[in-house]
């Protein structure tokens, strides 16, 4: 046989030989690190264990209906201790809202484990009175879990969030219509527990006070909330994730206008300094006797340099891109440009509105939109 031969056969074997007693080093140091995790996770003697490859399938003596898995993964390119992953949170997270479920009664409400937020628990109610109900059944789970499965408070993953529908906010619209509330969280070890009455007190002066006009239309540039021109209040406004840039809301609180009067112009702009669009609201009072700027109703806006706009139901791109073809807003809208001077200054006729686009001087596309109700 060919010497040359032999020698890459003994390297060979050299080799694989390495490989296989590097793995089983490998594995073996894994199984300490597994142990010791455990050990000082749930104390020693409160588990059993059995392996199955590269799985460690755990079983708490005090829990003995659940079994959860533990892998440990290393990473070649890091010096830093190897991984320990498990599905701990989901085997006892799922299992104690199906038990709680099976004597428990929750009404339309909803809750379920969903990590890495814990628990979610979702209401749709109609008044902060229903609210109440809703959080005393989410008392009644904490309490079941505090009694039964208090190991899940040790290992901080009793956090539970109420995602609340139905309950109108000022500044809110029909696509953001979710309130999300932190109900209880683990701090050192402890179980905190948010009141009722903290929720409730944050809620009621931010409740909307007045019914949506079906006449007003909704507009979306891309800053901000969604704005319903001829229903929205200017108070409102101020709840649309946007910076009022002119003007102290203390100072414009005090502001009473009379039957039919307009008010000033307030610019707001986005929260984000790398976005530049303005929006310019007019509010105007529309009752019979006088009210405060805050209660009038917002009849006409002025959007500066926003890339892309929304009325109504249609999309409008506001800004040309050369990478595709770009549509007149108008033709978009199923509606004819200005014609007449009156138009020109005016706007075009769009439903219940008037909208007037503005083209750029130097190239194609939109500089400012006015629409008026």
């Amino acid at each position: 046989m060919n010497v040359k031969f032999l020698k890459l056969i003994v390297i060979l074997c050299i080799m694989c030989s390495a490989v296989f007693l590097n793995a089983c080093s490998d594995k073996e140091e894994d199984n300490k690190a597994i142990i010791k995790y455990l050990d000082n996770t749930f104390g020693k003697n409160t588990y059993t264990i059995r392996q199955d490859n590269y799985h460690w399938f755990v079983t708490l003596n005090e829990y003995p209906e659940l079994t959860f898995f533990y892998t440990i993964s290393h990473d070649p390119f890091s010096m830093s201790s190897p991984s320990i992953k498990t599905d701990f949170d989901h085997v006892f997270g799922e299992y104690v809202v199906e038990e709680y479920k099976k004597t428990n009664k929750l009404g339309e409400d909803e809750l379920f484990f969903d990590s890495p937020i814990n628990f979610v628990y979702y209401t749709k109610v109609s008044s902060l009175e229903e609210l109440k109900i809703s959080y005393d059944r989410l008392m009644e789970f904490i309490s079941f879990v505090s009694e039964n499965y208090p190991i899940l408070i040790d290992k901080g993953l009793l956090k539970i969030r109420m995602d609340i529908k139905g309950i109108h906010l000022k500044g809110m619209d029909d696509n953001d219509s979710m309130i999300y509330q932190d109900i209880s969280e683990i701090e050192k070890g402890k179980l905190i527990i948010k009141p009722y009455e903290e929720i409730y007190d944050e809620l009621k002066p931010k409740l909307k006070t007045h019914l949506d006009n079906p006449d007003g239309i909704i507009f979306h540039a891309d800053i901000g909330r969604s704005f319903i021109l001829g229903s929205d209040t200017f108070e409102d406004c101020l709840h649309k994730n946007l910076i009022l840039k002119n003007g102290k809301v203390e100072e414009l609180r005090k502001i009473i206008l009379q039957p039919r009067e307009l008010s000033e112009f307030y610019i707001f702009k986005s929260e984000s300094q790398y976005k530049f669009t303005e929006i310019s609201l007019q509010a105007k009072n529309l009752s019979d006797s006088p009210c405060s700027l805050f209660e009038a109703t917002i009849i006409k806006a002025v959007i500066d340099g926003a890339k892309e706009l929304s009325i109504d139901t249609e999309w409008i791109e506001l800004d040309c891109d050369k990478r595709r073809e770009w549509k007149d807003p108008y033709e978009i809208l199923g509606i004819s440009p200005p014609k007449t001077e009156k138009e020109k200054i005016e706007g075009v006729q769009y439903k219940n509105i008037k909208i007037l686009f503005e083209m750029n001087e130097y190239y194609k596309g939109i500089k400012r939109v006015t629409l008026t109700f």
